[in-house]
């Protein structure tokens, strides 16, 4: 969030799914938002996610830090009661949400809201397709005008006939309570995989129209996963060299990829190939200068930076694709 200076075009949704950062860090994930937030120039969502489905596979400390959450739900309002997130509350706004794969507990959402209200001055509502006609019914007696309605519909088409009447429904409540409402949707499929990307072309698994859509769905604003797909957090893994770099005018991304377990193809073929392409030649000198993304591509290129990490790769991608968005949205 740090990497990109933020607008008021854009108001970020952090989920903390750790107790730390990085596991080597000397402080907590509550502490690292605080020091990010201090030097931004926006509001951020927070929230202690419950739509994540733990497996064997979740990286530990994932599991070990939600697990706790998800077999007592109250541990998320303690977590947004912390202190010291009550003391920036100009700058927080928490998130009274569910785990939409369990059944919704009559009042939990309640509870849950009466407790933030006499902490915060706004809060979010973050609602999934699942249980949505139970969540939506608590959920109007309580939103004020301040607060903001998030429906997540995770990758689900957004233009499918069956989201009609969710939209319809959260669009009443919004202009009958005057509160802002948001859609969600991945625009990048969780199983898209780098070694199958069409290498230098678009990719067409990838859909991010509802850039285009959201007004004319009734929402005020959309929200995506900033460029990246919705990380499931498992450990593990092989090197797959790869990147998507956002196109505003084709408004697509692009795929480029290097050679299975070698991460050296990184330097040596996905640089050179994103500097060669179109999609980077659509983005102006200044651009190039001060995004996070296409300046890291080009200070690998001068051979000033090491372009081997793959998790940095993906900060790229979300860096290019948030400052494209301040820049043209």
């Amino acid at each position: 969030m740090t990497s990109t200076v933020i607008s008021s075009k854009v108001l970020p949704l952090i989920e903390v799914v750790t107790e730390k950062p990085i596991s080597s860090s000397k402080t907590d994930s509550i502490e690292q938002l605080l020091k990010d937030i201090k030097i931004s120039n926006t509001k951020v969502i927070l929230d202690f996610p419950m739509y994540l489905k733990l497996r064997n596979a979740t990286n530990k400390p994932v599991r070990d830090f939600l697990t706790p959450i998800l077999a007592d739900p109250s541990r998320r309002v303690q977590l947004l009661s912390d202190g010291r997130l009550v003391k920036n509350k100009k700058k927080i706004i928490p998130t009274v949400t569910y785990n939409p794969n369990s059944p919704l507990l009559n009042g939990y959402l309640t509870s849950q809201e009466s407790h933030l209200r006499n902490l915060y001055d706004q809060i979010a509502f973050r609602l999934y397709p699942n249980n949505f006609d139970l969540a939506i019914t608590e959920v109007s007696g309580l939103v004020k005008k301040d607060d903001i309605i998030l429906l997540d519909i995770d990758e689900s088409s957004h233009t499918h006939p069956a989201n009609r009447k969710m939209y319809k429904i959260v669009q009443n409540l919004a202009s009958q309570i005057g509160c802002s409402n948001v859609i969600i949707r991945s625009a990048i499929p969780r199983d898209l995989k780098n070694v199958d990307l069409d290498h230098g072309k678009i990719v067409k698994e990838a859909d991010n129209s509802l850039l285009n859509d959201y007004k004319h769905l009734g929402f005020l604003a959309f929200g995506d996963y900033c460029g990246a797909k919705k990380d499931e957090l498992k450990k593990g893994g092989v090197i797959s060299p790869g990147y998507l770099m956002y196109s505003w005018e084709d408004n697509s991304y692009y795929g480029f990829k290097g050679v299975l377990q070698q991460a050296n193809t990184f330097e040596k073929i996905v640089v050179p190939s994103v500097i060669s392409s179109n999609v980077w030649k659509e983005f102006n000198n200044t651009h190039k200068t001060n995004c996070f993304g296409c300046s890291n591509v080009v200070n690998i290129q001068k051979k000033i930076k090491k372009g081997n990490s793959q998790s940095e790769w993906k900060g790229f991608a979300c860096g290019h694709y948030l400052h494209t968005m301040e820049e043209f949205l």
